[in-house]
Formats: C-alpha cells, structure tokens, sequence
C-alpha cells in the first residue's frame, strides 16, 4: 500500500511533482507538457537524493 508524500503539485507553467512511499521505497514523479519522468529511491538513496538536493540549492542561493 503507497502512501501519499506530496499529491501532484504544479510546480510551474507546465511542469508539477509528487512522491509516495511504498514499503521499501520512494517514489519520486515530475512531469512537463512534454515528457515525464519517474524514479524509485530506497529509503537511504531518498536521504542521501534529499541531501544532495538541499546542497544544490544552497550553491544556488549563493549565486543568485
């Protein structure tokens, strides 16, 4: 049974998100007007994504 962690959220114009967890995953969606793309994580590849992630996006805020 999959667990809802984020419903389909637009996140731009044509693009949105969301993620599940399953039992031993997470799912991880995106999705544009053109393409679409779906990952599964196990829970220490989610922790690790996660942290890389929040690492990106504070070189961005330094950039910006």
């Amino acid at each position: 049974m999959s667990k809802t962690l984020l419903e389909e959220t637009k996140i731009g114009e044509v693009l949105s998100m969301g993620a599940e967890m399953e039992e031993d995953e997470v799912g991880l969606f995106i999705a544009s007007a053109d393409v679409s793309a779906s990952c599964g994580f196990k829970f220490d590849e989610w922790e690790k994504f996660v942290e890389g992630v929040n690492k990106a996006h504070e070189r961005y805020l330094e950039n910006e």
